[in-house]
């Protein structure tokens, strides 16, 4: 076998390549590193994979390399089958989390129908505004806006959901279609609302032992002050039993994971986060006339929930501000969109939140989350519609998922955010899309939605990988040459 100083490691290597027997494998692992140092930056694992590896060569035992690839993205493991996104139950799943939340596909397309046989697909008619009845006006762009609703979400779905959707449901298997669509919608959202209800258990409960920690403390220190008033130390064990009134330990339950019975207005911690932020629960008046039902302190007249705003604070000269951006939110769309593990260890700062990571598929993993089902990286109005009714549902003591619980409708809270991005009162009003690239930092940051948001323009890489390409065309012409050498 010809010594390695006798030719160059560029035509050695080619020569080795061509028949590979365990002999020569050391040889090639030797002449690997002497061509990666006359070609540099190029990574070693991206030149010769699966052949360097001599830990892995045994004698009587070499696999022969016919066909070694020489591609500039070749990796050493081998990389898992693509997950199957093609099935309608598991693109369904992505249907509640990004269409509707309550209505089924039956009922949109039922309001994708009478949208486009009222024309209102074909632009806004203009009217005489002298003869416009106020009232009826307003009854007929609310039923409008709830047709719109219903249009754009088909829209969505033949777009991104369920490709041809509209089309391929005119078939003999729409139907079929429509059901396994349905069924993983279903599916999805009966998951989703059991993972919450549980992690906002376990939420309430770090509050709930923050709140003990500090009542112990409180009552150690009662507890010495009584003991010093009673025997003139603050020795415990010198007190005498029941010489008088000792302060009492108030200690708060924890709240049970897998169930909400325990939750709602009349427990004092959920309470506040489901009461409006117009409304002082501080004020045991007003507390147990929330409780009551008052109609002067309904609480199911405002989607203004504690639970929504950033600190759990408010500013009541704007409501808007801090609306929807409270740190336990952000961590349930975090739980819902990309991975539970995304929610763990996280401050509760939510202006510093990190960035959620992607979460890997692997073979023992297929589910996946809906942002790698239909491949989207943003966020989207309908998904922090969906992601807020859920944590209002979690924290309330509904025993099983329904439209409306003890008055409150949680098909107008999720209409009354998303109408508060898709369809503002004022179209110039600012707020809604300074609020989409808020949650894009949050969620997103590092992404192209997010830098875009920011108003940050994506640069080209093509001279970047025509570059890093470049010693890859140089040895192709080496290879071609024959003799190991320049041509």
């Amino acid at each position: 076998m010809q010594a390695l100083g006798d030719a160059t490691p560029i035509a050695l290597l080619l020569q080795l390549m061509s028949e590979v027997v365990p002999e020569n494998v050391i040889a090639i692992h030797k002449a690997h590193h002497h061509l990666v140092e006359l070609m540099l930056p190029i990574n070693p694992s991206r030149i010769l994979p699966h052949v360097i590896n001599t830990t892995q060569c045994k004698i009587g035992n070499v696999s022969k390399i016919s066909n070694v690839s020489w591609k500039a993205q070749g990796t050493r493991k081998k990389m898992s089958e693509p997950v199957d996104n093609s099935s309608a139950m598991r693109r369904g799943c992505a249907i509640p989390k990004l269409i509707t939340a309550y209505e089924s596909i039956h009922t949109l397309l039922a309001q994708y129908n009478e949208y486009q046989q009222k024309g209102y697909h074909l632009g806004d008619f203009e009217e005489d505004d002298d003869n416009i009845d106020e009232e009826k006006h307003a009854e007929e762009l609310e039923e409008k806006r709830r047709l719109q609703r219903g249009y754009s979400a088909i829209l969505t779905i033949n777009k991104a959901i369920y490709p041809d959707f509209i089309n391929k449901i005119k078939d003999s298997g729409g139907t079929h279609i429509i059901s396994q669509l349905q069924r993983g919608a279903n599916s999805a959202r009966s998951f989703d609302t059991s993972m919450v209800m549980n992690f906002v258990g376990k939420a309430l409960n770090k509050e709930v032992q923050k709140i003990n920690q500090t009542r112990l403390k409180e009552y150690q220190i009662k507890l010495h002050a009584h003991a010093k008033r009673v025997t003139g130390s603050d020795n415990l064990t010198d007190l005498p039993a029941a010489t008088s009134p000792e302060p009492v330990l108030e200690h708060i339950e924890e709240f049970c994971t897998s169930s909400r019975d325990s939750r709602g207005l009349q427990n004092d911690i959920t309470g506040c986060l489901l009461c409006p932020v117009e409304f002082d629960w501080k004020d045991p008046i007003v507390r147990a006339a929330v409780c009551a039902f008052d109609p002067k302190y309904n609480f199911a007249s405002s989607a203004c929930a504690r639970c929504f705003y950033k600190d759990r604070e408010f500013d009541p000269d704007n409501l808007d501000k801090g609306f929807l951006q409270s740190y336990l939110l952000v961590q349930i769309y975090r739980l819902m969109f990309t991975s539970p593990s995304s929610t763990k260890d996280q401050p509760e700062d939510v202006e510093n939140l990190p960035a959620s990571k992607k979460k890997k598929t692997t073979a023992t993993n297929r589910r996946g989350n809906v942002t790698q089902i239909i491949h989207i990286n943003d966020v989207k109005p309908r998904s922090i519609a969906y992601a807020a009714i859920h944590l209002h549902f979690a924290l309330n003591d509904a025993p099983h998922w329904a439209e409306s619980h003890m008055g409150y409708n949680y098909l107008d809270l999720w209409n009354f955010i998303v109408d508060f991005f898709e369809d503002p009162e004022d179209e110039e009003e600012k707020q809604p899309k300074e609020l989409l690239k808020w949650w894009n930092d949050r969620i997103f940051t590092g992404t192209c939605s997010a830098a875009n948001s920011r108003g940050t323009k994506m640069t080209s890489r093509k001279k970047d990988l025509s570059q890093w390409l470049q010693p890859f065309s140089l040895l192709n012409d080496i290879s071609s040459n024959g003799n190991g050498t320049l041509p």
